[in-house]
């Protein structure tokens, strides 16, 4: 590994559809924090069992945990890392650039994926996801409907709706987002590797317009 790339957004903007399809075309490791916390919740470890809880609320999990996962799952990595929903705070960016640099590491693109909140709330409620870890496919009940009602199109295991993934959860997360979001966009707007992408079309559109940054970068 040498660099580490991140997509920022606000949930419902899409950023782990366009990671994974980014991920894959550019050879990347695919990191997303929720399928960590995730995994740590099924494995009801004690961060784990600690974690469940604090999610299903729709709150975010405190720093020091999130950056102790992170790091852990980063060790022996050989491909470049593409982030999806980290780092979530200011304190996180910090923690990332100070890990980075401590072992020669680079900070690769940051590209921010903005959509209007009055759309993300639909994005989130409607969104289902595949329920075989291995997988993680998602869909979408209206933008991105599975071709058999509750499967998987990809590998046929039963569709999820994530327990954060209520209107409730939703709108608590976006509180939390909307006070964490702005330091953190600050702090990574004056790098020259940030770029700003409207995120409000479809992901095919979006998909093109993220590609065609990576393919400047690299």
């Amino acid at each position: 590994m040498k660099r580490a790339h991140v997509f920022l957004g606000p949930p419902g903007s899409g950023k782990g559809t366009q990671a994974k399809l980014l991920a894959e075309r550019f050879a990347l490791t695919h990191m997303s924090t929720g399928d960590i916390l995730r995994d740590a919740v099924s494995k009801e470890t004690e961060i784990g069992l600690r974690v469940k809880a604090v999610m299903a609320a729709g709150n975010l999990v405190d720093d020091d945990t999130v950056n102790g996962l992170v790091f852990a799952r980063l060790q022996g990595k050989t491909t470049d890392v593409l982030f999806d929903g980290y780092p979530r705070t200011l304190q996180q960016a910090e923690a990332l650039a100070e890990f980075l640099s401590s072992r020669g590491l680079e900070l690769g693109l940051v590209v921010d994926i903005e959509v209007p909140e009055a759309a993300l709330e639909s994005r989130v409620v409607k969104r289902r996801v595949c329920s075989e870890s291995s997988c993680g496919a998602i869909y979408h009940l209206d933008r991105k409907p599975p071709k058999t009602t509750g499967l998987c199109d990809l590998c046929g295991s039963p569709l999820k709706h994530r327990s954060d993934d209520t209107a409730e959860a939703f709108r608590s997360r976006m509180e939390t987002f909307n006070a964490t979001f702005k330091p953190l966009q600050a702090y990574y707007e004056g790098s020259p590797n940030y770029r700003l992408v409207d995120g409000s079309g479809t992901p095919d559109e979006v998909y093109e317009v993220v590609v065609k940054i990576f393919e400047e970068r690299a």
